[in-house]
C-alpha cells in the first residue's frame, strides 16, 4: 500500500527517488542555535556535518572528539552540529553541556537527515563545500589524517560564502499540532526534489517552480517557459477545499506573490497525439487502489508505468517528462482512469495503448499552449 495523500510519487525501476546525499549545498536549516567559537567560516576546503540530539549519550563524547579536530585544524575543515529537536530544547541542553561547534537547528520539512539519510546518532558526513560526500558514518572514524589527505588533494578550492552552503529558511512551517492556516503561503527556497502532499487539509509543495505550475495548469515541461530567468525552488502552502476552486486563479496569485509576470502564448510542435479510439477499453479508476483519498499517484518502473487516478492529460505529461518527446492530449476526458501499460519501447507500448486502453498515438503538428514567465 502507499501513503494516503502522496501526490506524484515518481518510482524508477520500483525504487523511490529520493534526494541524493551527493546533493549540492546550500542546505536547509531553521536556525542558527549557537556560532562557531572555535573558529569561523573562512572557506575551508572541507565540510562535517555531524547529526546529535540530546537524548543520545554517546554524542557528548563524540562532539568533544570534533571539538579538538576542529582546534586542530580551522583551516582545513569547517564543522557544524545539527539537531532536529526543539529550539527550546536545544538551547536548554547547551546551556548545561556547552558545544562550540556552529550549532545548527534542521529544517523539517526538507531536512538534511533525510537528505542523508541519518538512521542513527551520532552520524556525521565529510564532505567537499561542493557537496561531494567522502566519509559517512561514526564521527570517531574522521581522523586528522583523512583531514590532511583530503585536504591536500584540493588543489584549488571553490570561493563559498556561508549563505552558499545552509540557507535559513524563513516563513517556517507550522507543526502539526498547530492549527494550520488555510491562507496562501509561498516564499522562494533552494531548488530541492519535488514533494506535494495533502495533510490535515492542507496542500503542501516544495521543488521546483516549474513542477507547482505543472500542477496548476496541467501541462508538460515543454510549455513552461522561462524568459530572462531561471526556474527556482519554491515551498507553498495553501488549503486543499481553496486550491480545488480554480487552480489557475492559484496561478495569478502567485505570480503576484512572487512578482512574476505570466504571459500565455504557443508555437507549433511536433507531438505524439493521443486518441481514444475505443472509450469502451480505458479503464475506470476502480481497477486501482493505492488509497481511499483518491489523490493521483504513479510508479514508474524500469519498463512499466502504473498509476491510479491519473487523467489522459496527465498520463501525456507523464509520458512527456520520461521519453523527452512531446505527447499530448487535446480532448475533452478530464474524468480519473487507472493505467498499467509499457512504455519503454515504442512499438510495444502503441500496441499495449491501442489494445488494452482503446488509446492510438499519432504524430502530428500541434500549436503548444505556452505558460512564460518573466521577473517583474
Amino acid at each position: 500500500m502507499y501513503k494516503k495523500g502522496l501526490r506524484y510519487t515518481l518510482l524508477v525501476g520500483m525504487i523511490m527517488v529520493s534526494l541524493s546525499a551527493e546533493s549540492q549545498p546550500p542546505y536547509m536549516i531553521e536556525k542558527v542555535i549557537s556560532p562557531n567559537q572555535i573558529t569561523n567560516f573562512n572557506n575551508q576546503k572541507l565540510l562535517i556535518i555531524d547529526f546529535w540530539a540530546t537524548w543520545c549519550s554517546p554524542c557528548a563524547p563524540a562532539t568533544k572528539q570534533l571539538e579538538i579536530l576542529q582546534e586542530t585544524k580551522p583551516d582545513d575543515v569547517f564543522i557544524v552540529s545539527v539537531s532536529d529537536e526543539k529550539e527550546e530544547t536545544i538551547s536548554a541542553y547547551l546551556k548545561k553541556i556547552p558545544i562550540r561547534l556552529a550549532v545548527l537547528k534542521d529544517y523539517l520539512p526538507n531536512s538534511m537527515i533525510d537528505l542523508f539519510s541519518v538512521q542513527r546518532r551520532p552520524y556525521s558526513v565529510l564532505l567537499t563545500l561542493d557537496g561531494n560526500i567522502l566519509y559517512e558514518g561514526h564521527p570517531s572514524g574522521i581522523t586528522i589524517p583523512m583531514i590532511e589527505k583530503y585536504a591536500s588533494r584540493m588543489k584549488s578550492q571553490p570561493k563559498k560564502k556561508w549563505s552558499d552552503l545552509f540557507y535559513t529558511v524563513r516563513n517556517v512551517s507550522p507543526t502539526p499540532n498547530v492549527t494550520l492556516n488555510k491562507e496562501l503561503i509561498i516564499s522562494r527556497q533552494p531548488l530541492t526534489e519535488q514533494k506535494m502532499y495533502i495533510r490535515n487539509g492542507i496542500f503542501q509543495y516544495s521543488g521546483p517552480f516549474s513542477g507547482l505550475v505543472k500542477y496548476l495548469t496541467d501541462c508538460s515541461n515543454y510549455q513552461i517557459v522561462f524568459k530572462d530567468m531561471n526556474d527556482f525552488g519554491v515551498s507553498m502552502s495553501y488549503g486543499e477545499s481553496e486550491l480545488s476552486n480554480s487552480k489557475l486563479a492559484v496561478l495569478q496569485l502567485i505570480e503576484k506573490r512572487l512578482s512574476l509576470n505570466l504571459q500565455t502564448g504557443s508555437k507549433p510542435m511536433e507531438a505524439y497525439v493521443l486518441y481514444v479510439v475505443n472509450p469502451k477499453l480505458l479503464w475506470d479508476n476502480k481497477q486501482i487502489d493505492w488509497g481511499s483519498d483518491m489523490n493521483p499517484v504513479y510508479m514508474v518502473g524500469t519498463d512499466r508505468i502504473e498509476a491510479d487516478n491519473i487523467t489522459l492529460k496527465e498520463v501525456a505529461n507523464l509520458l512527456s517528462d520520461i521519453k523527452g518527446n512531446l505527447y499530448y492530449y487535446k480532448g475533452n476526458d478530464n474524468s480519473l482512469h487507472d493505467w498499467n501499460f509499457h512504455y519503454h519501447y515504442n512499438d510495444l507500448m502503441n500496441e499495449d495503448l491501442e489494445y488494452n486502453f482503446g488509446i492510438r498515438l499519432k504524430k502530428e503538428k500541434i500549436i503548444l499552449p505556452l505558460y512564460i514567465f518573466s521577473p517583474q
